[in-house]
Formats: C-alpha cells, structure tokens, sequence
C-alpha cells in the first residue's frame, strides 16, 4: 500500500543518486540540476482500502541540499512540483481499465470497487495535460507470506536526528518473524507508517486564529495583528483527537537467495522515534516484489550506501520502469509495483519508554513550548483549532486504534 505522502520518500534516494556527491559525504553540499525529472511512485496492492499513486516533478533550475545530518541530498519543496489533471488508470490483465480519481495536487486514487489480486498483472498508464503519455511495464502480484511474532524494543540510542537537541533520538524498535516458503525465489521489501498524537492544531504568528464557524468540521485561519510583536506566537488545542502521520524513509528489502525456506528472526522492520510518551499506532506491512522491482530498489539502495571512493560505482540516473511512449530516451524517476501485503497495526503503549514526557510531539517539531493566547477583554473566549486533513494528518481514527489521549 503507498499512503498520500508529503512528497515520495524513494524520491529523496533516486535524486542522491546521480548528483555529484556520495549520498553518505558527511559535509554539506549543494547541487543545481539543470533539467526537469518526472517521478512516479506506487504500488498496487491486495488490501481492501484506497490506493494511492504519486505523481510529481521537478523544477529545471531546483537546488539540492545536503546537511551531516542527513545520508541524502533533498530538493526544497518549493522546487517539488505536483501533477495535476492528468488521466491515470490501472490496466489488470490487459483488459479491465480501472480510471484512477485526484484526491489532492499530485495523489491519484483507485476506485472504491478495486482491490489487487495475487497472480494478476498491473500497468500504469498516465496522460498529462500537455499530452504526453507515460506506460509502466506490467508488474505481477506475488504472494507474501505472513508476519509471525511482532514485538517492540526501547532503544535509547536510537537513530540521528537534526530536531533532537542531542543529535539523536530514542526509538521503539520494531521486530517480526516470518516463515519464508521453501522452492521459490521470494523478494520482500517493509515499510512503516505511524500515527502520533498532536495536541496543537495552529500556530499564529503575529496574529490570533478565528474559526469561521462554530461546528467541528468549520474551517479556522490566522488573522494578523500588527499590535502584536514580529516574533510573538500564539498556540492553539486541537478540538478533536488528531493524529499526526509519519512514514518510514529508509528502503528495506531483501532476497531470500541464500536463506530459502528458512524461519527469519528478529528482523528490524521499524524504529519508531519516542517524540512522547503518548502511546501511538504503528502499521508494519511486509510486501512482495517483483524481480525487477527489487532490482530497481537495489540499485537505488547500493548507490546510495556508497562510500566516495575509487571502487564505488559512479552515482547515475536510475530509469524507473515507467516510459515515455514517444520519447523513450526520457528518464523517468521511480516505480510503479504490484505488491501482496501482510500487515500488522501494532498499538504501543510506550510503556517501557524512559523520558518522554506527555503531548511533546509539538515541542520536538518546533523547538520550544506551545504558548497558549490567554483570555482577554477583547477576546473572552479563545477557540479550539481545526485539526486539518493533509497527507500528514487525520482526525479520523486510524483502525485499531485503541486508547484515548
């Protein structure tokens, strides 16, 4: 399943690739690009919900940056350019056509009546305003076999990150077990998604927010105030429950080549940073892949591990398996897959956690202590904010979800 994202993860890998740096150069660097790339990414799935396919591209003049906080080079959103309008669809098996819908600038979504079948083949088709006409090759649907024991572990090291005040941030790793099927080639790929949450639902600066309405689904906005000082900031509460939607980075597949048959345990599938001690939702989902899909991956993964020396193959282009059809020369970024998924959504309740503290998702995003407006004359009762749905939040409950606050 591919979840709307605030821009593709896989997309951030592919572009370290072939800029003129290695993806693991501990300095900072910036690169210019001289030309526009179209990045398609997504997977056709057999679970019985929405399925999404991102389609983007880049500005021709986009600078790409890198910190020694991070193992890739990111392009600025403003550069990230959504594409809107086009005519997608799903062909399975050659015959039936399945029109994809546009739910936000650049997701396309599959019908309700569609779900993926293990054994079927699945092409992409896009047509874009300016006419041009993008076909993937056909992916088939293998099986995957199921996730066994799945349990969490606090790890105090954790992971580097540039929002923690240490560099790093404690994690709750997660591990399964899974028994691979003997005689056949299986290729897996995992992938993570957790919801955390937040308890602040707009900040204001140099202004106050105002609801448009009083029901709970009325929108809200800032309004200015230049009596107010540049700097000030005022915080406001979420009316409903509101999840934060985080999404795991880092590419994770494997071939079971050398371990055919065998009983895999302890495999790291997550590590799920401790921003609070909220307890929080985490969806883990073991996939299968095509050969030339996990080829595809390994390339981007083994390019992007390399070291900068003499023996590393030079950093290049990655065509992905969807084409240009009267331009093949045309390079397009990313992969359009067909996937079977085991999932399992795993509520934690961060009880073996050590110094997170209560709602603190707000202060580790913004580096400081929600501030709430205090009542006033002027202002004798202050409103809840909207908590509003983005491809990173949701006030809908995400399924499974068990506790409260």
């Amino acid at each position: 399943m591919i979840k709307k994202q605030a821009f593709p993860h896989l997309l951030i890998l592919i572009f370290c690739l072939f800029l003129t740096t290695s993806c693991i150069d501990p300095y900072k660097v910036t690169v210019q690009s001289t030309q526009s790339y179209l990045i398609v990414e997504g997977a056709i799935t057999d679970l019985d919900e929405p399925q999404t396919i991102s389609i983007f591209e880049t500005s021709e003049t986009a600078n790409y940056k890198s910190s020694e906080f991070t193992a890739t080079i990111t392009p600025k959103s403003s550069d990230i350019i959504p594409v809107t309008k086009a005519k997608v669809s799903v062909v399975e098996n050659g015959k039936k056509t399945f029109e994809l819908f546009e739910t936000q600038a650049g997701y396309y979504t599959t019908p309700s009546n569609f779900v993926g079948s293990i054994g079927s083949s699945y092409k992409l088709i896009i047509e874009k305003n300016d006419g041009k006409r993008y076909e993937s090759t056909e992916e088939k649907m293998a099986a995957v076999p199921e996730i066994g024991t799945l349990y969490d572990k606090y790890n105090q090291k954790g992971i580097k990150d540039n929002n923690a005040s240490t560099g790093n941030i404690a994690t709750n790793d997660i591990y399964i077990d899974y028994i691979d099927p003997a005689a056949e080639r299986n290729f897996y790929r995992w992938k993570w998604t957790s919801y955390e949450l937040q308890n602040i639902c707009a900040s204001c600066k140099q202004g106050y927010y105002e609801r448009t309405g009083n029901t709970a689904t009325s929108d809200g906005k800032c309004i200015q105030d230049i009596r107010l000082p540049g700097f000030n900031y005022y915080d406001y509460f979420c009316q409903t429950l509101c999840w934060e939607i985080f999404q795991g980075k880092q590419i994770d597949i494997f071939s079971d080549v050398y371990t055919d048959g065998q009983t895999q345990y302890d495999k790291v599938v997550a590590q799920i940073p401790v921003y609070q001690s909220n307890p929080c939702l985490v969806v883990v989902q073991q996939m299968s892949l095509s050969a030339n899909a996990f080829r595809y991956l390994k390339l981007i993964e083994d390019q992007s591990e390399n070291t900068g020396t003499l023996a590393d193959t030079p950093p290049a282009p990655i065509k992905g398996n969807v084409t240009n059809t009267k331009n093949t020369n045309e390079i397009v970024l990313g992969y359009f897959s067909a996937s079977a998924v085991s999932e399992i959504r795993y509520m934690m309740n961060r009880q073996n956690t050590i110094g997170a503290v209560k709602d603190g998702l707000f202060k580790y995003q913004n580096r400081r202590d929600p501030i709430p407006e205090s009542v006033s004359d002027e202002r004798p009762s202050i409103p809840f904010a909207v908590c509003k749905p983005s491809v990173s939040r949701t006030a809908i409950a995400p399924k499974n979800w068990q506790f409260g606050r």
